[in-house]
């Protein structure tokens, strides 16, 4: 790294010298503090930028004539003899787990998703023009080069991402099996109800690679997924036959809704309707998880959990309140600690990752 600065520092040396010999031998006496601040340092700035960039132009050009000397001429994006070689950052796809090793003069442009870098030497992010350390995250539209003397590894921390590599490198491992999803990373405490929910296919992403943990459960998402889990009985769901004022019949969501109220795992919300976009609150989510156990799976529902421990306990509704006492009971709901206290937050409204949560434990300890 120090040889990547030496050209900066220099230059920068360079013109404080060419300025003080100026002063010295001109008869304008001392050099004024605005036209210093103001004109003069911003040009040594410049200088030593240029120079610098220029200086790790010059280190990724003579490692990548190195490098190929020693595997072969190569062709973007073809197979050198200890792993692949690019001539440009072009896109490319990555996914959760992958290992790339990346040697002196490498680079890489981070675009999508999440990745970390490890190293024994010097990485710099070219775009913030400072030096990585060991173990950090890369930033999202950053370019990266390996220092001299240095071998990298980027290692792919979520389900899917995209990543341009410029120079020779290798890749290894992979989990092929994780949801392929660029907002669900390894250090997320939803991650593996997230896959789960996945591979199960009991969720589907709200795109292609695209998860959305954050974002809201409808009451009528939550019918969809209940189906799923149900095995999708297509015979259940073309013979419900039910009316609803609030879901019309050419709705996505109508035929899981009809399926839902006629096995019973939901009454709607009164007076014949069923409120389709509301958001569903934690209780709402154990109440349909209850009736789904209880009422389609026919299951004797044991004794539930005393809720004296929770301080919220008077926030749970008494239609809801038989539901979470045995969803707790049953592990389904942990509540949530804070400073020792406990609270069960059930009006709270409900994200994907949280149902996600919920729906895995139901599955793995009751169905």
């Amino acid at each position: 790294m120090k040889k990547f600065l030496r050209p900066l520092v220099l230059a920068v040396a360079f013109v404080l010298l060419a300025a003080g010999a100026y002063a010295a031998v001109s008869g304008d006496g001392p050099v004024s503090l605005s036209y210093l601040v103001e004109n003069f340092m911003p040009q040594v700035f410049r200088a030593g930028t240029e120079a610098a960039y220029g200086a790790l132009e010059d280190t990724y050009d003579t490692a990548k004539s190195t490098l190929d000397q020693v595997h072969g001429q190569v062709t973007s994006g073809g197979s050198v003899a200890s792993g692949q070689s690019s001539d440009t950052l072009q896109r490319r796809e990555w996914y959760d787990g992958q290992r790339i090793c990346l040697s002196t003069g490498s680079g890489a442009l981070m675009l999508e998703g999440y990745a970390a870098v490890t190293h024994n030497g010097a990485v710099v992010d070219v775009t913030a023009g400072t030096e990585v350390s060991s173990g950090a995250a890369l930033n999202a539209n950053h370019r990266y080069l390996v220092g001299e003397d240095t071998t990298a590894y980027i290692t792919i921390q979520s389900g899917y991402a995209t990543m341009g590599v410029q120079g020779s490198y290798t890749v290894e491992g992979g989990n092929t099996a994780a949801a392929p999803f660029l907002d669900v990373k390894q250090s997320d405490w939803y991650y593996a109800p997230v896959n789960y929910v996945y591979e199960k296919k009991l969720f589907s992403g709200m795109s292609e690679h695209t998860f959305g943990p954050k974002e809201p459960m409808t009451r009528a998402m939550l019918t969809t997924v209940l189906y799923q889990l149900a095995g999708a009985p297509a015979g259940e769901m073309a013979s419900a036959d039910v009316s609803l004022s609030d879901v019309p019949a050419s709705a996505w969501y109508a035929p899981y809704v009809k399926w839902a109220v006629s096995q019973e795992v939901t009454a709607g919300t009164g007076n014949g309707t069923f409120s389709p976009n509301m958001q569903v609150t934690r209780e709402q989510v154990v109440v349909m998880l209850y009736s789904f156990a209880s009422n389609y799976m026919g299951m004797s529902m044991g004794q539930g959990a005393d809720l004296n421990a929770y301080q919220d306990r008077d926030k749970v509704s008494s239609w809801a309140q038989e539901a979470m006492a045995w969803a707790v009971a049953e592990g389904v709901v942990s509540g949530a600690s804070n400073g020792g206290v406990l609270t069960l937050n059930p009006q709270y409204n409900a994200n994907r990752a949280e149902v996600a949560t919920m729906l895995r434990s139901f599955a793995e300890k009751i169905s």
